[in-house]
């Protein structure tokens, strides 16, 4: 969940071009465990994304990265409930060098909400 780009497609780019420095970032945040920083670079790596903000794309234009993740993250565990508990586990195991713990405690404050109707 978030990290659904393969570092093998990462690397070889056969369906997407995938931008710099997001594509590196990706593949070593991936490596080192710095998930908050993967999903960060996940929502940027395809281009589009200028100081946080995702650039007039989908069905929110213009709007931030946190909320994006914050949306997804409710999607997911409204839609997607045994893949979200499993990226809730990979994810409590993320490295304390992660240079975006906020997009961390955003999904793991989705986890703790209520479901609303």
């Amino acid at each position: 969940l978030f990290l659904d780009i393969s570092i093998h497609e990462v690397l070889t780019q056969t369906m997407v071009t995938f931008v710099e420095p997001w594509k590196t970032t990706y593949i070593d945040s991936i490596r080192q465990k710095r998930y908050g920083d993967a999903i960060w670079a996940r929502y940027c790596i395809e281009g589009g994304v200028e100081n946080g903000v995702i650039i007039g794309q989908g069905p929110n234009p213009d709007i931030t990265v946190l909320d994006q993740t914050r949306e997804d993250a409710l999607e997911a565990k409204m839609n997607e409930p045994e893949l979200f508990a499993e990226a809730l586990e990979l994810y409590r195991n993320t490295s304390s060098a992660d240079g975006h713990p906020e997009v961390l405690e955003i999904i793991f404050d989705t986890d703790r909400m209520e479901h609303q109707d």
